[in-house]
């Protein structure tokens, strides 16, 4: 094999790799900064996101090296906000798309930049060097270098190219922090909303390993139920039963979103139904379980918002719902048969049901019986 246009990898360049893996960690930034400082001689980096609100900039995002995180941002942290007069919209956009200093950002009088300065260099800060950057949305990302205040060297030629060379990394490093972390807040919001539902929900691949459980599902599989968890795998409680799942696994893989499988596991009042529904991905699954001798828990709330009813009129109809006659309604609540099925009449009236029976299948379709609302007044 010939080597005449042979190539060798360049060594990576080590802040460019801490700023691209900070997306997904966090704490490289702190790292990134650090290193930052240590190739500029820098004594603080600090980076922010920020958009503008009546000339002032407010700052939603930051990162900072360690000095500054246990120091500056602790002693004086409005020099992180939009109290920063470098931070204000007329002087900031002088920096815009560009490494600039205070010659650049303050005019020769203003009398801001000796105050500003002051106040930097109890905090042990000296001469300052940054870049501004649009970033979209209105966003704008910010870099602020500062040397020590007994450093009397400015920032050379080379420390000016370096930030030019790595501004737009930065740049496109922050929109990745950005949207992971969006990404990220938006998982956590719908994790916790199916927390709230009544009935347990996995995904899992054709092999029954489980990538994921809602509470709910997390509750329904101890060691001993029909259906359980085992290291990261589901198990029924027999080995026929975990190859009954197993198989049942396949089949729902094999037919395809438009089919949805059934599984019963368990026997007695350990029963469990579940709900195999295929997923975009040809080996990921979703299971639907519930508890077949569960009681329904039925807010008598939710039961008078949905259908107009009074709480007394809610509790007789979630009475109904879960079971009970009109008669041991009455018994338990301790009125006469007659005045509950005078409320039973009124709730007809109100629903358009006529028979019971449609009154309860009202009830099991409609949004109460599916959420759990903690705190509730249940209703029965």
């Amino acid at each position: 094999m010939s080597t005449e246009n042979t190539a060798y990898l360049r060594k990576p360049d080590e802040l460019l790799v801490d700023l691209y893996a900070s997306a997904a960690q966090p704490g490289r930034w702190t790292q990134s900064m650090d290193r930052l400082c240590g190739i500029t001689g820098a004594q603080s980096a600090v980076v922010q996101a920020f958009r503008f609100e009546q000339g002032r900039a407010q700052v939603f995002w930051l990162a900072q090296d360690s000095r500054t995180r246990v120091t500056t941002s602790v002693q004086s942290p409005e020099l992180a906000s939009g109290d920063n007069p470098r931070m204000d919209l007329r002087r900031a956009l002088r920096g815009l798309d560009r490494v600039a200093g205070d010659d650049e950002l303050f005019d020769p009088e203003d009398e801001a930049r000796p105050r500003l300065q002051q106040r930097l260099a109890t905090l042990g800060l000296g001469r300052f060097l940054g870049t501004l950057q649009d970033v979209g949305r209105g966003v704008y990302l910010g870099l602020a270098l500062h040397r020590s205040v007994d450093d009397a060297t400015n920032f050379g030629d080379e420390h000016i190219r370096r930030l030019a060379d790595i501004a737009p990394h930065l740049g496109q490093a922050f929109l990745l922090t950005d949207q992971l972390q969006v990404s990220v807040q938006r998982d956590e919001r719908l994790c916790r909303l199916m927390d709230s539902l009544c009935f347990g929900i996995v995904l899992c691949t054709g092999d029954g390993r489980v990538q994921w459980a809602n509470q709910q599902a997390s509750a329904m599989l101890e060691r001993d139920a029909a259906l359980s968890l085992r290291g990261d795998h589901l198990y029924g409680r027999s080995a026929a039963e975990t190859q009954t799942l197993l198989a049942a696994l396949s089949v729902a893989c094999q037919a395809g979103q438009q089919r949805v499988g059934y599984l019963r596991l368990g026997e007695a009042d350990q029963v469990l139904h579940v709900a195999i529904r295929p997923g975009d991905d040809p080996s990921s699954l979703m299971l639907v379980i519930s508890r077949a001798a569960q009681p329904l828990d039925l807010p008598a709330l939710a039961l008078e918002s949905l259908f107009g009813l009074t709480p007394t009129e809610a509790r007789l109809l979630g009475a109904i719902a879960t079971g009970s006659t009109v008669e041991e309604y009455a018994q338990m609540r301790g009125v006469s048969v007659g005045t509950a099925r005078v409320q039973l009449k009124q709730i007809q009236a109100k629903t358009g049901q006529r028979r019971q029976a449609d009154l309860v299948r009202l009830v099991l379709s409609s949004a109460a019986a599916h959420l759990v609302a903690p705190g509730h007044r249940r209703a029965g």
